[in-house]
């Protein structure tokens, strides 16, 4: 089966990983691009969903559901303990998670899946429970990425 992955997709894990690792490590991130980054990551993956089921009006409710409660709900929850704002560098020092690889790998292995599926000839079914299921985990997980820059942001200020 993994022959006839493509050499990209294991590029993109191997990017993935490395940047899991970088976000591990205490380090010092400005706000403004933590933002974007994770709003871009969200643009992507509804983007994703889309491209995969598409304009179905459950499978985007279930994104739009995932990406919301984690950003309402994830705030706190998410949020880096021991963030410092440095004000000489205007940078916020984070301390390392493998939280970020943990929900970087949990969106390639989705994307994998419904990939791997289609590439089968068994796509997911757009109106299916299982394409909601994948819609909501990927806004799910898009959504902790900008809970986490929210907070960020928060110590920013």
């Amino acid at each position: 089966m993994l022959a006839h992955v493509p050499a990209w997709v294991f590029a993109v894990l191997l990017l993935l990983l490395w940047l899991g690792f970088v976000q591990s490590r205490s380090r010092l991130v400005a706000p403004a691009v933590v933002l974007a980054v994770a709003a871009g990551l969200a643009v992507y993956s509804g983007w994703g969903v889309v491209s995969s089921f598409g304009l179905h009006a459950a499978v985007l409710a279930s994104w739009g559901a995932g990406l919301a409660a984690a950003v309402l709900l994830g705030r706190r929850l998410l949020a880096p303990a021991g963030m410092r704002f440095d004000a000489v560098a205007r940078r916020v020092r984070v301390p390392g998670s493998w939280l970020p690889l943990a929900v970087m790998l949990g969106i390639f292995s989705l994307k994998f899946v419904v990939g791997a599926a289609a590439g089968m000839g068994a796509p997911v079914a757009p109106g299916s429970l299982a394409a909601a299921a994948v819609a909501l985990s990927l806004g799910l997980f898009s959504g902790a990425f900008l809970a986490r820059a929210r907070a960020i942001h928060a110590v920013a200020r």
